[in-house]
């Protein structure tokens, strides 16, 4: 109900923003308002249910609902995107999607769909029939495809405008009759999901309450990778291992939507017990609300105060060997768990909206001094360090915001200048001739395998600001030197060193997932294939170089080149021993 009437009281700012922007049709507004009552729920004082995270609520609200709040009996967000547009956009582009595993005693593990055929571009693109047989095995997962298919860049631009956050989506394409089309498995995202066609079942829990027992589990990426999240477990209840409960058992259909918190497990099929059912595959995408990828929370909060004041962090994980620290592991899970819950909310979303400092700003900052004065010794990080970081990431929000907004644009602006396109050389198509769009040099360049990358770039240099503003607080900037990344890596390294130097398990690199780059760690390496660890957790099998960018440049030393496969420590010693002798000759 609270939905319902949010999202009925925004719809009129929907369709006023949809025609800003020359969204004809109209549908965008309808997401545009859905996106606004989750914002305004969020912002809500009057006692009701937390929404977000840890914390949060999900709901589900059938498309009958929606279309009566609509007014004139329609639901706009329903087909809004279909398998004849998913067979169009492999057409139009150059598409990345992985198929995702099935075993729901098992973490979550994607692998490619394709591979490339041969040499041309027409064989390394993936391609319907690749898709259809893939669907035999799992999920299709299209991640970031707000950024790369146009007609649904402009829904992910609503999203990301009613909540003013950065955010994504992602489409997830599942064939009927599928027992597990996703192992039990949490997010770092708060998610609204919008069925597109046919239907699929979903089961939500409660966050499992096993944090002191496993405290190097991410809450916010439990069932992937080597984390398994049994469903058997998850069913034992609040009395089981997990202390997990379950809380909705529902099927969606065309034009419901669901929203699932960050940290709840989730499972979903497509085994319908309706045979009448006239559908052979289910659509559905996922809106993310992505505070906690970029640092929008209070325990990121925390942790950059401290970083900027040169404090030392009681609750830092260990980090993981050349990869970044995961701060939603470690001794923060072993602390109450309301207290944990508290620390890893999500600032509020009207933080980053609210010019002016003082209505926003100062209550997050009291919030903010009363978790740091329970974590930390009472007053040790000031209140002035706390508004001076709030602020600064403040900043930084809204440039990744800025960034998002610039990419979701551009991929509208493709998708209007193809279809100007087509309606100029209509009159001289055929039936033949209309099976496949023809790709001339400069539509290629402009496919979204180039477009998206540079708005990546950017982000990536968003990030990297805002972790030197972090460190600058506290300590001189370090001096350049010949293995510094930005210099170009190490003297004689190739100027592509980031795209061809040799990998090895545990590098830290960015890897290629949906045409974006997000860090990973390698986990395997098997002669050319590369399979990678995501940092929320999610997997990605056989991998080529060229989607892996290596971030730190290969060293130099020697004793990086001794091969010590098979010696034991006391034959390593003598043998680096020896290397040393013949450095110093």
């Amino acid at each position: 109900d609270r939905f319902l009437s949010h999202y009925g009281g925004a719809l009129e700012e929907g369709r006023e923003w949809a025609e800003e922007f020359g969204f004809e049709e109209g549908e965008e507004g309808s997401f545009y308002a859905a996106f606004r009552a989750i914002r305004a729920m969020d912002g809500e004082e009057d006692g009701g249910e937390k929404l977000l995270g840890l914390s949060g609520t999900p709901f589900h609200v059938a498309a009958s609902s929606l279309a009566e709040a609509e007014g004139d009996g329609s639901n706009k967000l329903s087909k809004y995107f279909t398998f004849d547009h998913l067979a169009t956009a492999l057409e139009e582009d150059f598409l990345d999607a992985q198929v995702g595993s099935t075993d729901n005693r098992k973490g979550w593990q994607v692998s490619a769909v394709s591979q490339p055929t041969g040499s041309s571009f027409e064989d390394a693109r993936m391609n319907l029939s690749q898709v259809k047989t893939a669907l035999e095995s799992g999920t299709i997962i299209f991640n970031n495809i707000g950024a790369h298919i146009p007609r649904l860049a402009g829904a992910t631009l609503a999203s990301t405008d009613a909540l003013n956050l950065p955010g994504a989506s992602n489409m997830y394409v599942t064939a009927r009759g599928m027992r597990t089309s996703a192992p039990p498995h949490t997010d770092r995202q708060d998610v609204l999901v919008v069925q597109m066609e046919g239907a699929k079942r979903w089961r939500v829990f409660t966050p499992p309450a096993d944090g002191g027992v496993k405290p190097d589990a991410d809450p916010f990426a439990r069932g992937k990778g080597l984390d398994s999240l049994p469903l058997h477990t998850l069913l034992e209840g609040r009395e089981g291992r997990l202390g997990a409960e379950l809380l909705m058992d529902v099927v969606t259909r065309e034009g419901d939507v669901l929203f699932i918190p960050a940290g709840f497990p989730h499972t979903t099929d497509t085994v319908e017990e309706d045979d009448d059912a006239d559908y052979g595959h289910s659509i559905h995408l996922t809106f993310n609300i992505d505070t906690h990828v970029w640092d929008l929370d209070y325990l990121s909060a925390r942790g950059a105060a401290l970083r900027r004041g040169g404090m030392k962090d009681i609750l830092a994980p260990q980090p993981l060997p050349n990869a970044d620290a995961n701060r939603y592991t470690g001794k923060v899970n072993r602390l109450d768990a309301d207290l944990r819950s508290r620390l890893m909310d999500a600032l509020p979303l009207e933080f980053s909206t609210n010019v002016d400092d003082s209505p926003i700003l100062d209550p997050v900052v009291d919030r903010l001094e009363e978790l740091c004065s329970t974590v930390d010794d009472d007053g040790a990080v000031s209140s002035e360090l706390l508004r001076e970081t709030l602020e600064r990431i403040r900043s930084h929000g809204a440039s990744v915001l800025d960034v998002h907004r610039d990419m979701y644009l551009a991929a509208v602006e493709e998708g209007r200048l193809r279809r100007a396109e087509d309606a100029m050389t209509a009159h001289v198509k055929d039936s033949a001739t209309t099976k496949k769009v023809k790709m001339t040099p400069e539509r290629i360049q402009r496919l979204s395998l180039f477009r998206v990358r540079t708005f990546f770039e950017r982000i990536d240099e968003v990030k990297k600001e805002f972790e030197r503003w972090c460190v600058s607080g506290n300590a001189p900037a370090a001096a350049s030197s010949p293995t510094d990344p930005s210099t170009g890596g190490a003297a004689g390294l190739d100027p592509n060193w980031q795209f061809t130097a040799p990998l090895k398990a545990g590098d830290e690199v960015e890897a290629d997932l949906g045409g974006a780059y997000f860090a990973a760690t390698v986990s395997r390496v098997a002669g050319n294939a590369f399979d990678v660890v995501f940092f929320d957790g999610d997997r990605a099998d056989g991998l080529e170089r060229s989607q892996i960018k290596l971030l730190n440049p290969p060293s130099s030393d020697d004793d990086d080149k001794i091969d010590t496969t098979g010696l034991t420590k006391k034959e390593i010693k003598r043998l680096r021993k020896k290397m040393e002798k013949k450095k110093h000759k």
